[in-house]
């Protein structure tokens, strides 16, 4: 008995380290019912197809990397709300990128063109990225907020950075 509490109370410990942050709960259940927020959501299995498809192209590493990121995607969840009118100001956007930096995110990118803004933010484990978010603030006042539970390889991903160019 005391083992099994144990495996329990250690499976509840990593669900709740890896899961999706507070700060980003509390955000979308403030902002996702708003009646001009746009919401989507996908589940593991629109990525475990992904993962899928991949695995029958021949030879091609490009399809392998794509196949192994899809295949550590929990979830991705969009949120998209108009700034102001839905009365997100930018000390929300502010205090939430706060409360990240407390629940030990680490911002690994901010992109700024004009008054556009986009900020990569990630909680970290080794060479591995545990959930990433994108918060975007775009110049026509809408903000985004695009959360990616799972786990990246960090490998991964500089292979894509290093190899988009090659995409069109």
């Amino acid at each position: 008995m005391k083992k099994l509490m144990s495996i329990i109370l250690f499976s509840a410990i990593a669900t709740f380290s890896f899961g999706q942050s507070k700060a980003v709960e509390d955000f979308s259940n403030k902002f996702k019912n708003d009646r001009d927020a746009k919401v989507v959501s996908l589940n593991g299995g629109i990525f475990e197809l992904v993962a899928n498809i991949a695995q029958f192209a021949d030879d091609d590493e490009d399809a392998e990397v794509i196949g192994r990121l899809a295949s550590g995607i929990k979830s991705m969840n969009i949120l998209s709300i108009p700034m102001y009118r839905s009365g997100l100001e930018v000390a929300d956007i502010d205090d939430l990128k706060n409360k990240l930096k407390s629940e030990k995110y680490e911002e690994l990118m901010t992109v700024r063109e004009g008054r556009d803004r986009v900020y990569f933010m990630a909680k970290t484990g080794g060479d591995k990225i545990n959930n990433m978010l994108m918060l975007i603030n775009s110049d026509n006042d809408d903000f985004t907020l695009i959360n990616i539970d799972g786990i990246i390889e960090m490998k991964d991903l500089a292979y894509m950075a290093k190899n988009h160019d090659d995409w069109h």
